[in-house]
């Protein structure tokens, strides 16, 4: 079949395709597959960087919401201590150096407390550790002193340690830095306003304790009260200028709100997504690479698929010019044998032609030769007669053996069955003085070579004849029973049998008749030299199964076995 074949309308859509084009379609998948994943991976780990930064928001919110509830209550417990040290509601406010020194010593005992302050009813500092004596301030105007005063005109008068108030300060003139303030009302008597006392808080521990977190991103911190009042707000991490970039131009964050327990402040941390995405971004080259790469060994490998498709092209090309070549070889070589062929069956034709003519012509001049055998013996007598009978028995039948030869379908081989059974109707009516039966058994066609032939021919003709002849000299008649059968697998078997006199212990011996003891040896010895010459063995039993007459066994094997002797 030819390689084009490969590539017809009836074959699938992938054979038909050249292979070259297979490897760029292989290639583009393979291209779009590594950059769908790759896009996959990286949208995925987006969104789990989102999740993470929400997490750590989450968490940091708690732990900065966990920060400033202890901050306020250590705070708040040191307000209350200066609260008591205030004394009772009738004692005046200390302002003394002892009492100063009480209040400096709660200021030197928590790092993160920058001064204790006392202010009276009028808002005029009563004492202050930032320094002694204390300084000239008023703060009646400040939201912590009015909501401090408000609370306590409201309820009737404080107790000690009334509400806690916590506010904001910008920048403190002391300072010069903003602070978280932390006031709760003085002791005083039903009705009544002593005054507030007051701590302030540097943010700078608060900053130290937050920069100690350990966050991947940029963030703000913001403590912020109930009302939405900043009291604290923090920039952290490694981009945090960046940060409060964002933050000011108002890009969007992942932020997580966290309530301080007992107090009215809420925590929030708040993570820019840019930060997120610039961190997201420098992991997404490590997949851009393993991309790249991919890219890569994909672009060499379909390049060197792409080489070795064309040099199985060129291959197949050169196989296909090589088939076509040997195809139209073939078909000369085919067209000259067919010419050949015919001009040889045109020979062989002739010559069968030219054979049967011949053999036709053989006939007809055997036959001319007994019509003037017998125009011959009519003028001989009797004992020369005889032998020319002989003669023109034999003669006829090497022309039936023409005949036959001339009707068959192969010039060289005939059916001997039939052969045997024209030969002996032709004898029983021509050469039969005692009105003898003859009977021939040969079921079975046996097709035998010319030269094979004529000899067991000449032997089934002297055999019967002789029986037909001198099997039965007192003239009654007898039965003589001709058979042709198969012996073994490949061989045949010829049996003249007649019931008659039989032959004598010695054939050779002294007969009745001088001429009979002169034809019956010369007719044993003719069957012998033809049975030599057709390569088969010949049997004579006398009185066969104890009966009466003569049994003649002619063991005939194939061709091919006597072609195997001869060799």
């Amino acid at each position: 079949m030819p390689l084009r074949a490969l590539r017809s309308k009836g074959s699938p859509l992938l054979y038909r395709m050249p292979g070259s084009a297979l490897v760029l379609m292989v290639c583009a998948v393979a291209l779009l597959l590594t950059l769908g994943l790759s896009a996959s991976f990286a949208l995925r780990d987006r969104a789990a960087a989102l999740q993470h930064a929400q997490d750590t928001a989450g968490n940091a919110s708690l732990l900065v919401a966990e920060h400033a509830a202890r901050l306020v209550e250590t705070s708040d417990l040191i307000l209350k201590q200066a609260v008591q040290l205030a004394g009772p509601a009738d004692a005046p406010l200390p302002g003394d150096r002892a009492g100063w020194e009480r209040y400096a010593a709660l200021v030197r005992g928590t790092p993160y407390l920058v001064s204790i302050w006392l202010f009276d009813a009028e808002g005029n500092a009563v004492l202050s550790t930032r320094r002694f004596p204390t300084p000239v301030m008023n703060v009646a105007d400040r939201d912590y002193f009015e909501a401090q005063r408000a609370g306590g005109d409201a309820a009737g008068g404080n107790a000690a340690g009334g509400r806690l108030f916590i506010t904001a300060l910008d920048s403190s003139r002391f300072t010069q830095e903003p602070l978280i303030l932390l006031s709760r009302p003085l002791a005083a008597a039903a009705g009544q306003f002593r005054g507030i006392a007051l701590v302030a808080v540097s943010p700078r521990y608060v900053r130290d304790i937050y920069k100690s977190f350990d966050f991947d991103y940029a963030r703000s911190i913001t403590l912020r009260r109930a009302d939405g009042t900043v009291l604290l707000h923090e920039t952290q991490g490694p981009d945090a200028t960046d940060s409060a970039a964002a933050e000011a131009a108002g890009e969007p964050e992942i932020s997580a709100l966290r309530r301080v327990d007992s107090v009215p402040v809420t925590a929030e941390v708040a993570i820019p997504v840019s930060s997120v995405m610039e961190r997201w971004r420098g992991q997404l080259w490590t997949y851009i690479s393993y991309a790249l790469a991919a890219l890569a060994a994909v672009s060499v490998i379909g390049g060197m698929a792409l080489q070795r498709a064309r040099r199985e092209r060129q291959a197949e090309n050169a196989l296909q010019h090589a088939y076509d070549t040997l195809e139209e070889r073939v078909h000369q070589r085919t067209a000259e044998l067919e010419q050949t062929n015919a001009q040889l069956e045109t020979a062989v034709t002739d010559k069968e032609v030219l054979l049967k003519e011949v053999q036709h012509r053989v006939k007809n001049n055997l036959q001319v030769i007994c019509s003037l055998l017998r125009l011959q013996a009519a003028r001989i007598d009797e004992p020369a007669r005889r032998a020319f009978d002989e003669s023109l028995r034999r003669i006829q039948c090497m022309s039936l053996m023409q005949e036959l030869l001339y009707r068959s379908d192969q010039p060289a081989r005939i059916d001997f069955a039939d052969y045997l059974r024209q030969l002996c109707d032709g004898l029983v009516r021509s050469t039969n003085p005692t009105g003898a039966r003859l009977t021939v058994n040969a079921p079975q066609p046996w097709s035998l070579d010319v030269d094979q032939a004529t000899p067991l021919a000449l032997i089934a003709s002297e055999l019967v004849s002789n029986a037909l002849l001198h099997a039965f000299p007192l003239g009654h008649p007898g039965t003589i029973t001709v058979e042709l059968l198969p012996e073994g697998e490949e061989g045949m078997r010829m049996v003249v049998r007649d019931d008659g006199t039989g032959l004598p212990p010695d054939p050779s011996a002294a007969q009745s008749r001088a001429g009979e003891k002169r034809q019956s040896g010369l007719g044993l010895v003719l069957v012998r030299a033809l049975a030599q010459q057709a390569g088969a063995a010949v049997t004579i039993d006398r009185q066969p199964d104890g009966g009466p007459g003569t049994r003649f066994i002619v063991s005939v094997p194939t061709l091919a076995k006597t072609q195997t002797k001869a060799a």
